[in-house]
């Protein structure tokens, strides 16, 4: 019996463990560091897999990026899984209809397109898969796009990964409902004002808040600091379509200028490189 291929396998799979334990405790300082800046990707990062898929979390670990960002929904049996869209239509290769009128079943047999449209080896994975994932490696931010929290919470427990899930909503009263189901949960709730961001230290004590452009300004980000709360501010839209065709870090410097200092991003590998930058690294 050839022996070498197993013990390579083991010493690789250990090099990848011990790598990904430090790159968690590099995350884990920078998103303590109230003047280090934090990097977040949309929907995983999705330039080339597609988005909300395990590749696309497989991918922005090997990026280094801080933060997934991914979207939860819950199918009819009550099975949380990844999806953005109220349906499966734009992402899917063949399946049609809302992800909530489907079973579990019917849910994993669901292909996925990449991101040129083609057809992919990608299913649309579960939640617990997608936190299995990243479990140990990268912090996850779950923007929950369904108000049957009671399905996604026991998941988290049983992972042991409060401490490395934000869960994400505009509604502070579904907040409120993790929160009575969980506790430890850490809250990042959606502000649009300075009196916002007073509000949600007073009712969650969060570590993280995300604020719009319309408020993205020294005024607000004074405020956010003095509360010991970081600022999640997306660079979606405008200001990546910007670095996209031109990575001038001047571009970047107008978003983190006031001092948001956690960005979300479909440019992921301009702000990691950034990110080093910004933080002397």
């Amino acid at each position: 019996m050839n022996l070498r291929f197993p013990l390579i396998f083991v010493a690789a799979l250990s090099l990848f463990c011990a790598q990904a334990k430090a790159q968690l405790s590099q995350i884990k300082v920078r998103m303590e560091h109230p003047d280090s800046l934090v990097i977040a990707s949309h929907r995983a990062a999705h330039a080339v897999y597609p988005e909300n898929s395990l590749k696309s979390i497989e991918e922005a670990i090997r990026l280094g990026v801080d933060i997934i960002e991914i979207d939860v929904r819950v199918s009819s049996d009550g099975v949380p899984f990844l999806m953005h869209d109220g349906t499966v239509n734009r992402t899917a290769v063949s399946a049609r209809g809302p992800l909530e009128t489907m079973t579990a079943e019917q849910i994993r047999k669901v292909r996925l397109k990449n991101t040129d449209g083609s057809e992919s080896d990608q299913f649309v994975p579960s939640l617990k898969e997608a936190l299995q994932l990243a479990k140990g490696k990268i912090y996850v931010d779950l923007d929950l796009k369904t108000e049957k929290i009671e399905f996604l919470v026991p998941i988290v427990k049983e992972l042991d990964m409060a401490d490395q899930v934000f869960f994400f909503d505009s509604d502070w009263e579904v907040l409120d409902h993790v929160r009575s189901l969980m506790p430890e949960a850490q809250l990042m709730p959606r502000t649009y004002s300075v009196e916002d961001v007073y509000r949600a230290k007073k009712q969650f004590n969060p570590t993280l808040v995300h604020i719009d452009g319309g408020f993205n300004t020294a005024k607000t980000l004074r405020a956010c600091k003095k509360l010991g709360m970081k600022a999640w501010i997306n660079s979606l839209g405008e200001t990546d379509q910007k670095l996209s065709s031109n990575p001038d870090p001047k571009v970047a410097d107008e978003l983190t200028g006031p001092g948001a200092k956690l960005i979300q991003t479909d440019v992921v590998p301009f702000w990691v490189e950034y990110r080093g930058s910004a933080n002397g690294k």
